[in-house]
């Protein structure tokens, strides 16, 4: 009877939990995923599993068969349906919607090289538009672009240089989605050595130039004019003699350190340990920076849920008396050999389902895609939800990047990698194809043994490893040119019912979401892990040791030791930012670039808590605040009108809100000190020319000057600004109200939002901050203080919602 009331509650609490995500599960499938009537536009799918069973399922049943026998396709079935696995987010858009006609099953292709002609900027543009349309993203490279002041026409002009040409790709991917439900994305990389490499680093750094310019006032000299690329990744090829260059080595780690850009990518590792020949230039990569590969093919990706199989195998050692209370040893080995080994399984049919992917015309953008990934048949196989099998397979006592939870990450993705080729041997026997690089799968196989050595897991994986090293000595190589490639898992692992995403650890051990729901209205829920929920609740001390280990308690060298563990048997790149914290210095992030490189890593994106829109420049524990009740207001006595602008040394958080109007489209961002003093103003009026915008940036400035010396003029100076009429609408739509602000000029819509912001902040901030130290906006989804730059993508560290 007892053991009867504990499974109940155990149902219960899980019950609760599957809740949550249903919720959700149901919200994001009918805003983005599921097939509209065309008459009326609405959705025709209510959640995952009716997508999956009544769109999906159906057809993959109807393709060509690549094996012959029985068993695949249920079994395919199966896992889609149980979340054991799932294809990435423009296949379960576009597969089987007789009604679009973008279809594009695949989630990013890098382009490679834009030739240096006008004729391949415009065609560049056109795939870029094409590509963002079917649901994908991405990645081009300029090195190949002549560089700035170069004679062009027979020397009849000058070039404007490859940087000149960023603006342009920005608005491609700006303003070109699929159908609202997926915006595009891009990453651009450049060549260490191209002449403008100076000006490509610095690129995406605007906000830091202002602050310098700011920072050393008084100044009569115009500041630098710089571009925000708010929808682009740039990335540095870094080869070679780069290493000597300690002068660009500091210029990258101090635009890092600022912005967050630009990424690093390893180009010397990422052609030594890619199973792509090298004549096929392995170097090119896709926005999240996981896909490394050929130009022109598709970033081929399918996920396996590691917390679902996890879990599974932790009832079944339940049920054959493991106990991790009592004895940990014993149950953490058990664990290890059923899971590790579930998850090999489950990674070969998802390799299958990859490859029936690549089967269907109407999945490609372009025809030159279609033909080299045909070719070369990649297939991206990751995962989702490590951090649960972690937590499980020991109990919580082995922490995300300690030594034990190192080996045991080479051990799952070792397995991962095990179980995708050995389908992919089973399908270059069964077809005869064969993508040949037999250097590179031999030495690949040998530290695939290695690694199973270390883990003991010999005796369960030699005859695997021996047949493949038969395949490999026969006919070269495997069916797929490569079979693994590690993603963020941003919407997927919603439908996994997962909140730690790909690899990455858990930022908390439960969330709290908001939706608006057409039909509802706002609806407010918690989420958990699916598959942990009833276990923290009935284990204090499992729970206890869980919290202990999430993300903002991780230091960097922990992040980037797991980071290499996962990479070493991955095929292209892992997707994950190393996040540093606010104190973290320039010095600091040179040493972890040198680091990453001898790790064999083949890329580098880094994240600085305080670091791009968050932080704009340094501010003070010292803000005056005094009484502003008169028009004009009171000069404080001891203001000696130098003092208040030496409050320099803590960060001081801002927020960017953007501004419309039938002929403008500008940005203002506001920084606030520690007592909710507004301190900068910064305007940028956007693509109204050079002139003007120069107006509005002189503006800001001035604005900025006056708050940061005397704040105590806030009032005098909003009321000034409120009194500027032109006659011209200017909407800003903020998540402090519901109501929009709207001016009858920008210089008036500011003053408005400039008292909404300063009421908003004294009122104590209704929503919380994740992190003193941190740099939040305000989450599109769960509208919370949470959403932040992690690597390539925006993600908000307390819902999950994230725009890869």
């Amino acid at each position: 009877m007892e053991k009867k009331t504990a499974e109940t509650t155990e149902n219960n609490v899980r019950g609760e939990a599957a809740k949550a995500w249903d919720i959700l599960d149901g919200y994001l499938t009918r805003s983005r995923y599921s097939v509209r009537d065309p008459k009326t536009f609405e959705p025709l799918e209510p959640d995952y599993l009716s997508m999956v069973a009544g769109r999906l399922i159906p057809k993959l049943a109807a393709a060509r068969k690549l094996l012959s026998g029985d068993g695949l396709a249920e079994d395919l079935a199966l896992g889609l349906v149980s979340r054991h696995l799932i294809p990435a987010s423009p296949f379960l858009m576009s597969f089987g919607n007789p009604h679009t006609r973008r279809s594009g099953y695949f989630s990013c292709y890098p382009l490679g090289h834009v030739e240096d002609s006008l004729e391949s900027i415009e065609a560049f543009r056109r795939k870029m538009r094409t590509i963002y349309m079917a649901g994908g993203g991405a990645g081009i490279d300029i090195s190949k672009l002549r560089p700035r002041g170069a004679p062009v026409d027979n020397g009849q002009g000058i070039a404007s240089g490859p940087v000149g040409f960023l603006p342009d790709f920005d608005a491609v991917t700006g303003t070109t989605n699929q159908g609202g439900r997926r915006r595009g994305a891009l990453l651009v990389q450049m060549d260490w050595n191209h002449p403008d490499i100076k000006d490509f680093i610095e690129a995406k750094n605007f906000n830091s130039k202002l602050n310098r310019f700011i920072d050393s006032l008084p100044a009569e000299e115009r500041p630098k004019q710089g571009t925000q690329l708010s929808n682009m990744n740039i990335s540095v090829n870094v080869f070679g003699d780069f290493w000597e260059r300690e002068d660009l080595i500091d210029l990258v780690a101090g635009n890092m350190w600022e912005t967050g850009d630009p990424g690093l990518l390893f180009v010397d590792n990422m052609l030594k340990y890619s199973p792509l020949r090298a004549e096929d230039e392995p170097r090119f990569s896709n926005p999240c920076g996981e896909y490394l590969a050929s130009a022109n093919t598709a970033c081929n990706l399918v996920t396996v849920n590691a917390a679902r199989l996890a879990r599974i195998t932790y009832n079944r050692l339940k049920k054959e008396n493991f106990d991790p209370e009592a004895d940990l040893g014993a149950y953490s080995r058990e664990f290890q050999k059923q899971f590790l080994a579930v998850l090999g399984r489950t990674a070969g049919l998802a390799c299958y389902l990859g490859n029936l992917i690549l089967d269907f015309d109407e999945g490609y953008p372009l025809p030159e895609i279609r033909e080299k990934t045909r070719e070369k048949k990649p297939v991206g196989v990751g995962l989702s939800g490590f951090h649960s099998s972690l937590l499980l397979a020991f109990w919580g006592r082995t922490v995300y990047g300690d030594d034990r939870a190192v080996k045991f990450a080479r051990a799952v993705q070792a397995s991962l990698t095990l179980g995708t080729l050995a389908m992919s041997a089973s399908l270059a026997r069964e077809t005869g194809s064969v993508y040949e690089n037999s250097v590179y799968w031999k030495r690949h196989l040998s530290e695939l043994r290695e690694t199973f050595a270390e883990s003991d897991l010999t005796d369960s994986t030699a005859h695997i490893l021996d047949d493949l090293d038969n395949l490999v000595e026969e006919k070269g190589g495997f069916y797929n040119c490569l079979t693994t490639s590690q993603a963020p898992t941003g919407s997927v692992s919603v439908f996994l019912r997962n909140i730690d995403t790909g690899i990455e650890p858990f930022f908390s051990l439960e969330v709290d979401r908001r939706i608006l729901d057409p039909k509802d209205g706002w609806r407010h829920f918690t989420l958990k892990s699916q598959e942990l929920s009833d276990l923290l609740d009935k284990f204090p001390a499992f729970h206890e040791r869980a919290a202990a280990q999430t993300a903002l308690k991780l230091e960097p060298m922990e992040q980037l030791n797991m980071l290499a563990a996962f990479q070493l048997h991955n095929h292209t790149g892992v997707s994950k930012t190393v996040n540093l914290p606010a104190s973290a210095t320039v010095e600091d992030l040179k040493e972890l670039i040198k680091k990453s490189r001898d790790m064999r890593l083949k890329g580098f994106t880094v994240y600085r808590d305080s670091s791009l829109t968050g932080v704009l420049s340094a501010a003070g524990n010292r803000a005056e605040k005094e009484k502003r009740d008169g028009e004009e207001a009171a000069v404080p006595e001891n203001f000696d009108g130098e003092s208040a602008d030496r409050d320099v040394g803590d960060d001081r958080p801002g927020r960017i809100f953007r501004a419309r109007s039938a002929s403008l489209n500008a940005h203002i961002t506001l920084s606030h000190d520690r007592d909710n003093n507004i301190r900068e103003v910064f305007v940028s009026a956007g693509d109204v020319g050079a002139d003007i915008n120069a107006i509005f940036t002189a503006f800001g400035m001035i604005l900025s000057v006056a708050l940061r010396r005397a704040p105590f003029l806030f009032d005098a100076l909003v009321k000034v600004l409120l009194k500027v009429r032109m006659d011209q609408r200017v909407v800003i739509r903020t998540k402090m109200s519901r109501d929009p602000i709207v001016g009858n000029s920008l210089p008036q819509a500011i003053g408005l939002l400039m008292r909404q912001r300063k009421d908003f902040l004294d009122k104590g901030c209704p929503v919380p901050v994740p992190h003193d130290d941190g740099a939040y906006d305000l989450c599109p989804e769960c509208h919370k203080l949470s959403y932040k730059r992690e690597g390539s993508c925006r993600k908000c560290l307390n819902c999950g919602y994230t725009t890869c």
